[in-house]
């Protein structure tokens, strides 16, 4: 049986059969009748909203948890495409496994570009004193070589082996047209630099393999902190107390309103290039998995799309 083709699945009325994967339980909802099931299906790094209505359906799910089924769906529109599962039971093969599912950034791509990054932010003010650190820093074995490996989300953006790396590479690239616009800033280039990589080291983990670690409870910003202050006595012996108290700030304060408040400049300038970073990609990605020219924001509600490069996107 071959995997669900997901982005022709949504087309309105279409009915379908095929391998789908669910990466992270669903939720259970309230709605006007009865409980309902709402959750994605995942197909390298990108997520596609099912809901199920029927009860004896999606208690399938609740018994099995995450994992491959076989799904029957329609498409369906409400506030934007979403499937609705009208049967579903688990895989009972062995030829089609998760790995098929996942998608993937090659890591001599990652490792190119940020030698590229790397030698233009040489230009703007890091020091190879804050390099020689990041360096060692990632060869830690507690991290298991696993920051080039780990996906930045299971959910939302960078969602792929590789995407940890990848966010925060393309969040060095706008620290570089920060630090370009404003020369005053170049000074703390190492601190801007070091918080950026470190910011969410956490995720190595809290995650493992795309799907949530041991103790996920313990979120990537207290296992980051955590990670940081065995590294405490090497950051002060480099730099001082004040820098690695700064770099706590940062992995604590990055998430701006949806967590601990930003306490100070560097923080709140991470966390804006974090929340750019990372909805833009958001926002591409929803469009691409869209049918229509007009995509649901959260906030916002609907937009229109933008034209978007088949070879880039």
């Amino acid at each position: 049986m071959d995997i669900l083709n997901l982005p022709v699945s949504l087309e309105k009325g279409r009915r379908s059969r095929g391998l789908v994967l669910i990466n992270t339980m669903p939720d259970i909802r309230s709605g006007k009748r009865d409980d309902f099931m709402s959750g994605f299906f995942y197909f390298k790094g990108q997520n596609y909203l099912f809901r199920i209505w029927d009860k004896d359906v999606f208690e399938i799910i609740l018994e099995f948890g995450p994992g491959i089924y076989v799904a029957e769906t329609l498409g369906s529109d409400y506030n934007g495409p979403y499937l609705t599962v009208k049967s579903i039971d688990v895989y009972p093969g062995t030829e089609v496994t998760r790995d098929d599912f996942l998608g993937g950034i090659p890591r001599e791509d990652l490792e190119r570009r940020l030698a590229a990054i790397r030698a233009s932010l040489d230009q703007l003010g890091v020091t190879a004193s804050c390099w020689d650190l990041l360096d060692s820093v990632l060869a830690d074995p507690r991290l298991e070589d696993r920051f080039m490996i780990e996906g930045a989300a299971i959910r939302h953006h960078d969602n792929v082996f590789g995407g940890l790396a990848n966010h925060t590479l393309k969040m060095l690239n706008i620290l570089r047209a920060v630090l370009e616009n404003n020369p005053a800033l170049r000074v703390s280039a190492d601190l801007l630099v070091f918080s950026i990589f470190m910011h969410d080291i956490g995720k190595v983990f809290e995650y493992h393999n795309l799907e949530m670690g041991e103790f996920w409870f313990a979120n990537h910003r207290v296992r980051g902190i955590e990670f940081l202050a065995s590294l405490k006595d090497e950051v002060i012996r480099r730099y001082d107390e004040s820098f690695y108290r700064q770099v706590q700030s940062v992995i604590a304060g990055h998430h701006g309103l949806y967590g601990d408040h930003p306490t100070t400049v560097a923080a709140t300038i991470v966390h804006y290039i974090d929340v750019l970073e990372s909805q833009t990609t958001e926002l591409l990605r929803e469009q691409l998995n869209t049918p229509g020219s007009k995509i649901r924001h959260p906030d916002f509600g609907f937009l229109q799309d933008i034209p978007l490069s088949e070879e880039e996107s």
